[in-house]
């Protein structure tokens, strides 16, 4: 912007600089002192301005310089990095470049490049860790949770003079998120090793992210005793039937939530009961919702770890997981490699280890639509 507007200026001065000697010339006569000396002040301010951008011009070219050498290290360390990784699942000598592979507390320790390529394809596969609140850290992490109730939240009324307001406000609690290891073996052909048009990492990255991903939606969807899902949600609808859904029902269930939370909402729910809600129609047989544009305004995330449609089962989720559904993310990935244990298939176990917990903990922002019994 700068730059623009010095040459705008410049421009003009040259402008007025030839509308003096014109005048000058149509007048038939010589220029004045004031006229020249105008002249003179506009030529050293263009002089100045030349020389004001032939330094930020340098300056420019010394900054992208010095980015482009940043940049060329960047991708150095990158490709060193990754012969390094290479370099420890197929051969039985660990250290063999300035790369080092540390040891954690499951096996070596990812180059962060490597652990990034992965942790980067585990979040492309798990819509969960774009829609939640994810804190990436190591260690036991405490989220504060603000809990209201009947009995306790903050309310407003009107105030008498010599009256006091009522002091019930909600509790401060917390939900402790653990690093919970998930594991994920894949095996590699020792054919790899003189295969040179298979990039080994790319592979290991690809099978290590699938296998994590995979376990990690089943755990954010169901839960389990470690991982606790979206499923545990306490806001319920309840279906009149065991066996069908209505319109209504969705409505209702989008309404169970707090109103703050529902702009921002996403419904989860597996393909079978998304294809029965697509399928839903009005009196005049018009579908109630067309596939791509969401329900209600708000995109549906599949799930096939979601319950079918049958007796009692927690089949649809909607809610702001943004605001009521925290995970706790893996700030690096180690590996483990069996290289005896698959040798008579002539093949090398490579296992990847991550740490993740997760819980709800803003219960006003997510619902639950169960079947009926």
């Amino acid at each position: 912007m700068k730059f623009k507007k010095l040459m705008e200026k410049r421009a003009t001065l040259q402008e007025e600089m030839e509308m003096l000697i014109k005048t000058a010339e149509t007048e038939e006569r010589a220029m004045s002192q004031d006229e020249m000396k105008s002249f003179d002040e506009k030529e050293k301010e263009i002089k100045d301005i030349d020389e004001t951008l032939s330094r930020e011009e340098r300056a420019r070219l010394a900054e992208k310089a010095k980015t482009d050498k940043e940049s060329k290290e960047v991708e150095d360390r990158a490709v060193e990095e990754e012969r390094a990784f290479t370099e420890y699942i197929l051969s039985a000598v660990e250290n063999r470049s300035a790369v080092q592979l540390t040891q954690g507390n499951n096996g070596a320790i990812v180059p962060t490049t490597i652990s990034n390529k992965i942790i980067t394809a585990i979040k492309e596969q798990v819509p969960f860790l774009k829609c939640a609140q994810v804190l990436s850290t190591s260690g036991k992490l405490s989220v504060p949770v603000y809990n209201e109730d009947e009995t306790n939240f903050i309310k407003a009324d009107y105030v008498d003079e010599g009256a006091a307001l009522t002091d019930n406000v909600g509790k401060f609690t917390t939900i402790d998120l653990n690093g919970y290891v998930v594991g994920a073996l894949s095996l590699i052909s020792n054919k790899l090793k003189n295969n040179t048009e298979i990039n080994v990492t790319d592979f290991i990255v690809r099978q290590v992210a699938k296998a994590i991903s995979s376990k990690l939606m089943t755990e954010f969807t169901v839960g389990s005793t470690k991982i606790k899902g979206v499923c545990e949600a306490k806001a319920t609808v309840t279906a009149a039937s065991a066996t069908a859904i209505t319109y209504e029902e969705l409505l209702k269930l989008k309404r169970s939530i707090n109103q703050a939370y529902r702009a921002n909402g996403v419904w989860i729910m597996h393909p079978e009961t998304y294809t029965v809600v697509l399928s839903l129609k009005d009196a005049n047989g018009r579908p109630y919702f067309e596939e791509g544009k969401g329900l209600f305004g708000r995109p549906v995330i599949e799930s096939e770890d979601m319950a079918k449609i049958g007796s009692s089962a927690k089949v649809i989720v909607f809610g702001d997981l943004g605001s009521g559904y925290t995970i706790k993310g893996t700030t690096a990935v180690e590996v483990q490699v069996l290289r005896e244990k698959y040798i008579d298939r002539n093949m090398i176990g490579v296992i990847g280890f991550a740490e993740y917990d997760a819980s709800i903990t803003d219960t006003k922002a997510i619902g639950l639509l169960a079947m009926g019994a």
